[in-house]
């Protein structure tokens, strides 16, 4: 009965650890590049870092809310405006990189912090202009 449960468990921890490389874009050592999905990423970043293609921050606005978001990205010595119902992704320029970020709604500052080179982070401004943040760790 125990080998049964194992197998169960070991089945789930890897279809979790293949739904991490998938999102990742990739994790040292393993290939999971296609022609089809193919952003730059490679293979050689490190075991516990999102390499060079992947996704590092993204942040949505809700379509009912009417004020003003900006993201303030360091890393890429620009600011960007977000409109009501739009979104903005920034992606690795480099493997490992990693961002400060501050996201400012109707002037105020609402969330900063810095992206590890392990973590990709979604922020989502609601109707009301509060953040709700979602980072994934590899």
């Amino acid at each position: 009965m125990s080998i049964e449960f194992d197998d169960v468990k070991r089945r789930q921890v890897l279809a979790v650890a293949g739904s991490l490389v998938a999102f990742s874009g990739c994790t040292g050592g393993a290939s999971t590049r296609s022609p089809e999905n193919d952003v730059g990423t490679t293979d050689e970043c490190g075991s516990y870092q999102l390499c060079e293609g992947s996704e590092m921050l993204r942040v949505f606005v809700s379509s009912a809310f009417s004020g003003e978001v900006v993201l303030d990205a360091r890393c890429r010595d620009e600011e960007f405006e977000i409109q009501p119902g739009e979104g903005k992704t920034l992606r690795r320029d480099v493997d490992a990189e990693t961002c400060d970020v501050t996201l400012y709604v109707d002037g105020t500052e609402a969330y900063s912090d810095t992206i590890q080179d392990y973590e990709s982070t979604t922020l989502r401004v609601n109707s009301s202009g509060d953040i709700d943040e979602e980072t994934v760790e590899v």
